[in-house]
């Protein structure tokens, strides 16, 4: 981490509730995912982040990254990809947060357009000053 504050520590620094926070950082999150952009994931996640994808596939942020990186070439189906965090509770441990997130994701993929809820179990943990996310589960709501 370099020495400037970053969004996370000044979020919980400043006179705001913890709760508050949680939900400000699972929205730094969800932009983030969908503009792909790394350096603000990087900094969101630990380095020992343990993600648990809908089908059951393990993995950590180095892997994450590099899936990011490796899909970088913008395609024309990606501009209209949003998602909309749905409902948002946390519950909060001294220095460890547990937010359940369930988010609405809509796009297009080869020109038909989707609309898929999810739901996901993330651990936040305070690290050296820092809020980052430990661990994710994600699984997908049927319909």
């Amino acid at each position: 981490m370099s020495g400037r504050m970053d969004e996370s520590t000044r979020c919980f620094s400043q006179d705001k509730s913890a709760s508050w926070c949680a939900v400000h950082l699972e929205a730094k999150l969800s932009d983030a995912l969908i503009r792909e952009d790394a350096v603000t994931l990087n900094r969101l996640w630990s380095d020992d982040l343990v993600f648990t994808f809908p089908n059951g596939k393990v993995s950590g942020k180095a892997q994450r990254l590099a899936g990011l990186k490796a899909s970088a070439q913008p395609s024309q189906s990606d501009s209209d990809t949003s998602n909309t965090n749905d409902e948002v509770k946390v519950h909060l441990y001294e220095n460890m947060a547990v937010v359940t997130v369930q988010s609405t994701w809509r796009g297009k993929v080869n020109n038909q357009r989707y609309s898929e809820q999810y739901q996901a179990t993330h651990v936040w943990a305070k690290q050296q000053g820092h809020w980052q996310l430990v661990a994710a589960h994600v699984s997908q709501v049927k319909k």
